[in-house]
């Protein structure tokens, strides 16, 4: 067998949000590894239902889901399989969330801008049960800085809400004024929590005004 080939029938769940990323990671795969079986999750609500009752060889997961945080499924789902490989595939290059990821059992983290040998050498190693970090993530955990990473990234939407959520509203407030289900701002509201490595709401409104974000 090629050494660039998984063996048949290697299953692997992709808990992104958005089809271009995860058509293009199942389409590298593929390509990549040979005959593998490739599941698409959009929420972590959705991946984490996948996991009842059927086997992956290896989860792929970005940060910022739309109902919960990627570090919320990694600790939901090792709670339940502790033996889930999960390798991080994301845009979100702080330490912090680095750290927080690592503590909730995801044994690698690579960023979406890197190579497809990067990301596929990832892919092998967490397989395999080692642990392996892209070379920017590599580079952050050492404290060298990643180009356009000192401040968190977040989207239109997420700004909307930040503004909202410092203007004193709730969640069902914010959800009223922009035409969405308050589920989905308390998504949003958990990911900016993550994204600015903030404890609470208070503390999330201070630390982005002083970051000049609102």
């Amino acid at each position: 067998m090629n050494s660039q080939t998984l063996p048949v029938s290697k299953r692997v769940l992709i808990v992104e949000d958005h089809p271009i990323v995860s058509d293009s990671l199942s389409r590298m795969i593929t390509e990549t590894f040979g005959d593998t079986i490739c599941v698409h999750a959009a929420t972590g609500a959705k991946g984490l239902s996948y996991l009842n009752g059927n086997h992956f060889d290896i989860i792929l997961l970005d940060i910022n889901l739309p109902d919960m945080s990627g570090i919320d499924f990694c600790s939901q789902a090792k709670s339940r399989f502790p033996g889930l490989q999960v390798l991080v595939v994301t845009s979100l290059a702080q330490r912090h969330i680095i750290d927080r990821a690592v503590q909730a059992g995801v044994k690698g983290f690579v960023l979406k801008t890197s190579d497809i040998k990067d990301i596929t050498e990832g892919i092998r190693q967490v397989m395999a049960g080692n642990s392996y970090f892209g070379t920017g993530v590599r580079n952050l955990m050492e404290g060298h800085s990643v180009s356009g990473t000192s401040e968190p990234v977040i989207t239109r939407r997420e700004s909307e809400i930040l503004r909202l959520i410092a203007d004193g509203l709730t969640n069902q407030e914010i959800a009223d004024r922009l035409y969405i289900s308050s589920s989905t701002v308390d998504s949003h509201r958990k990911n900016l929590l993550v994204k600015f490595n903030s404890k609470n709401t208070a503390a999330l409104v201070k630390t982005a005004i002083s970051k000049g974000i609102i």
